[in-house]
């Protein structure tokens, strides 16, 4: 992305959860892109958001990062079971999805799985 495409909110200021911050560093994430600056403040507070903005912008990440987040926050939550569940309409947008996610919770103890139509269910357990 150029220099353009960001905006002045870094992600620092953020005061996201440390393990979620080193994966977004891992990311060479440093500044919000604008719709991550109108969206991420918001969010991270509870408030529902929706934007949109032409692709590559950060909204995956954007919301990731406010997933992330709230999942961290959880008192005694409990790993290994189900906790968030993110749909999307394309095996390209599942992998792309479970590939940035895997990235930005890199340094947490969060489990990933990204399951796909189409595929034996043996297969993708395995």
């Amino acid at each position: 992305m150029s220099e353009q495409q960001f905006s002045e909110l870094s992600f620092t200021s953020l005061q996201l959860p440390e393990p979620l911050a080193r994966g977004i560093a891992d990311a060479g994430f440093e500044r919000c892109t604008p719709i991550q600056a109108q969206t991420l403040p918001r969010a991270l507070a509870g408030l529902d958001v929706a934007g949109q903005a032409q692709t590559g912008t950060g909204k995956t990440a954007a919301f990731l990062v406010t997933v992330i987040s709230r999942l961290l926050a959880v008192p005694n939550r409990k790993t290994g079971l189900p906790q968030a569940l993110i749909m999307a309409p394309t095996r390209e947008l599942s992998r792309q999805i479970h590939e940035e996610a895997q990235v930005l919770s890199r340094h947490t103890d969060i489990t990933l799985l990204e399951v796909v139509g189409g595929i034996d269910y043996r297969e993708q357990a395995e």
